[in-house]
């Protein structure tokens, strides 16, 4: 070191004599030495990594996924226990807080029955209504003027008799108010004060919960600190003759023990190691009973960032919110907490976070340990079971490898094993017995080669001779072919005519049979009215009979009448001879029409046997159509072939033009072959057989 240490150990190093450059060197010197070291430590891990066997390899792969496998499941149920520890300790924060709560009201519910059977009996027994309230009479009560308030038995107000009485029998103060506008002033009281003097001639508050309470004419009870003691209070207005609120009666049951039960209750309850309930006071935020701040205001109260801790209790109903203290043994909490309105508490739940997070690292050390455990077994068993199961039998089978690729096909390993290793080695015994037999049968065919390649070009040059005839033949034959070409694209075009004409004849033909069958339409509709006439003229005659029966009847009537009925004999007569003509216009008619129908059925009949003989002959105008068509259709198809063929021809004339060219290069080839076929014969020699 180029510096001087001076002082003791307890004081700051101080260094003389410091030379920056020459320290600055050494360090970059040591900074460049530890990367080299870091890279060749990596290096040789790489470097041993890629020697080991794939038995160890898959053992170390398999070993960490195991690890890692098992780490994460544990870190998983970790988790999982972590968040149901934190529910657990919610739910039992929620539980022991409604029980707490759930016992104070029902406390609370009991003090109120009693508090109000006390005050029942006080009216029964010392109050006799009707009451009644004289305003123009006063009472001077502590230098005020208070109205007089009576009942049968008199005045009520300084009557101290009453209530003191009943205060001595029940040991429960009560208090009589009475009504001034719209205040109600304390006119009788047992209640007593510090210095022993009653509570008299003060007003009711009007900002309390019981003033509302009296004013809308309702029952009020609730808990009060009244002189230091705290009570059960009940309100009740009293009423005149009228139902009007002049007054009101007041008792207090006192709670004094019972609070200090529920105080020492309260401080008694855990959650966890450290945590706490408490009871606060939702007015003022003081800290009634239990916790580290009992007695201290949590308005005041501060949260790490400067912020009020406590604000969420004073604010909502219920919940739960997480807070940290400064300067605190236990910083990070977590607090549940629910108002009691009737009595103007808050009931907090308060659990240290500390206390639930060293219960989650216990678990997850307990499950890491556990799952390492777990891991390292399976990774040594697995590593057993590759070198027995993988790295020998692989091991042979790449000696049995290095012995083939030497050209030694002599080589076998025998195995027993059905697993994929079996397989391989199955595999590797196979590849020697086809090399061998490849080698054989490669060694026989090089021999063949040789004469093959030369009969192949022989061959190529008869080809080739062949192929020039052939391309003579194929141009007499395109020039054949264009000539039917233009025989059939001609006969297509005639086709194409009559298969238009066809398709104008059947298209009047079918325009006639529409107007024939139209005209079929109508004679069956005058057929049809025919008939409706027909029906029409049997009610006429109809009538014409029932007239007549009628005018039989009346001339009967006429001559049983005598010379009174000459009149109706006369009128049927009438009535007869205008029925008998309706008849017989009635049936000159209905021969008309008879006669119409026979000549319009008659008609009809012609003219359907006319559409039959139509329709027969669109029929066989379509039928014609049709044929035409499909013979319009054949000829373009039969052009469309033949300029294929034609096209075809084409080709094929210049495709054997190439051949010609190609089979002179194939003749080439086959010499080439030949000695390459011999080089192939050199090179199998490589390989030995056994004998």
């Amino acid at each position: 070191m180029h510096g001087r240490v001076t002082g003791n150990t307890s004081k700051p190093l101080q260094f003389y004599s410091f030379r920056p450059t020459l320290d600055c060197r050494k360090v970059c010197q040591v900074l460049a030495t530890r990367e080299e070291v870091s890279h060749y430590r990596i290096s040789i891990m790489g470097n041993y990594f890629r020697r080991m066997g794939i038995g160890s390899r898959l053992a170390l792969i398999i070993g960490l996924v195991a690890i890692i496998a098992f780490v994460a499941l544990s870190w998983g149920l970790s988790a999982s226990n972590a968040r149901a520890l934190r529910e657990q300790s919610t739910n039992s924060m929620e539980q022991q807080t409604q029980q707490f709560t759930d016992s104070v009201a029902l406390f609370d519910q009991s003090l109120q029955q009693q508090s109000a059977r006390f005050l029942k009996l006080f009216q029964t027994d010392s109050l006799a209504p009707p009451f009644v309230l004289d305003a123009d009479q006063t009472m001077e009560i502590n230098a005020r003027q208070t109205p007089l308030l009576m009942d049968q038995r008199g005045v009520i107000n300084m009557d101290t008799q009453r209530v003191d009485d009943f205060t001595q029998r029940t040991g429960t103060p009560v208090t009589i108010f009475a009504r001034t506008g719209d205040d109600f002033v304390r006119v009788n009281t047992s209640l007593k004060n510090d210095q022993g003097a009653r509570a008299i001639g003060t007003l009711l508050d009007r900002n309390g919960a019981s003033y509302r309470a009296l004013m809308e004419d309702r029952v009020y009870s609730g808990i009060a600190t009244l002189f230091g003691t705290p009570y059960i209070t009940r309100y009740e207005p009293i009423h005149d003759a009228q139902g009007r609120v002049i007054g009101a009666s007041f008792i207090g049951v006192d709670i004094t023990e019972d609070l200090k039960s529920f105080e020492s209750r309260v401080r008694s309850l855990k959650i966890g190691d450290n945590g706490y309930f408490m009871i606060v006071n939702a007015d003022s935020g003081k800290v009634l009973a239990g916790g580290e701040n009992e007695g201290v205001s949590l308005r005041e109260m501060s949260d790490v960032e400067g912020n009020p801790a406590f604000a969420p209790i004073f604010n909502e109903q219920r919940g739960l919110f997480e807070y940290q203290l400064p300067d605190t043994e236990h910083a990070g909490r977590t607090t549940y907490f629910m108002q009691y309105p009737a009595w103007n508490w808050i009931v907090t739940a308060t659990a240290i976070n500390a206390d639930i997070d060293d219960q989650i690292a216990a678990a997850r050390n307990r499950f890491l340990l556990i799952a390492l455990g777990l891991a390292l077994a399976a990774a040594l068993g697995v590593y057993v079971m590759m070198r027995r199961s993988l790295s020998s039998p692989l091991a042979r089978v790449q000696g049995m490898a290095g012995h083939l690729a030497s050209g030694d096909l002599r080589q076998h390993l025998d195995s027993r094993r059905q697993d994929e290793i079996g397989s391989l080695i199955g595999a590797m015994n196979g590849i020697g017995d086809g090399l061998r037999d490849i080698v054989s049968r490669v060694r026989q065919s090089v021999e063949s080669i040789g004469h093959a390649s030369g009969e192949i070009a022989s061959g190529n040059m008869d080809l080739s001779r062949r192929t020039e005839s052939q391309a003579a033949s194929l141009e007499q034959t395109a020039a054949s072919i264009e000539e039917l070409t233009a025989t059939v694209r001609q006969n297509t075009e005639r086709a194409r005519q009559g298969d238009t004409m066809a398709g104008e004849v059947v298209a009047s033909a079918r325009e006639g049979q529409q107007r024939l069958g139209r005209a079929v339409t109508t004679l069956r509709d005058l057929d049809a009215t025919a008939s409706k006439m027909s029906d029409i003229i049997a009610t006429i005659d109809g009538i014409a009979f029932q007239t007549n029966l009628l005018a039989l009847n009346a001339s009967v009537e006429a001559a049983r009448a005598g010379v009174h009925g000459r009149g109706f004999t006369v009128v049927a007569d009438e009535v007869r001879r205008l029925a008998v003509r309706c008849s017989e216009a009635s049936a000159d008619i209905g021969h008309l029409i008879r006669h119409t129908i026979e000549e319009v059925t008659t008609g009809n009949a012609h003219i359907q046997q006319s559409g039959e003989q139509i329709a027969e002959i669109t029929a066989r105008m379509e039928n014609l159509s049709v044929i035409v068509n499909e013979i319009s259709r054949a000829s373009e198809e039969q052009l469309t072939g033949i300029e294929q063929v034609s096209s075809a021809l084409a080709s094929l004339d210049e495709t054997t033009q190439h051949n010609a060219a190609l089979v002179e290069q194939s003749a080439a080839a086959s010499g080439h072959l030949d000695e390459q076929a011999r080089k192939l014969s050199e090179v199998v020699k490589v390989f030995h057989l056994p004998a």
